[in-house]
């Protein structure tokens, strides 16, 4: 896979809605979307496949149950 295919931090800050500094503590601590490293160095940057962010997004979908929303429905 190519580099270009890969997202930047800001770009995935911004699709999340987040500050870029979130997205770097949630890295830190060991949350948010799975992410490549390239390279081993401190300043080495940081990209995002697509899909993973995605994959991200899906995991905190929530679907309500079925006896919730009836019994909003019916007020």
């Amino acid at each position: 896979m190519s580099t270009q295919t890969l997202l930047k931090e800001s770009q995935v800050a911004e699709h999340l809605g987040i500050s870029m500094p979130t997205l770097r503590s949630w890295r830190c601590r060991g949350i948010g979307p799975a992410y490549v490293k390239l390279g081993s160095g401190k300043k080495s940057p940081v990209r995002y496949h697509h899909r993973d962010l995605e994959q991200y997004i899906a995991q905190g979908r929530h679907v309500s149950d079925a006896s919730v929303r009836a019994a909003f429905e019916d007020r």
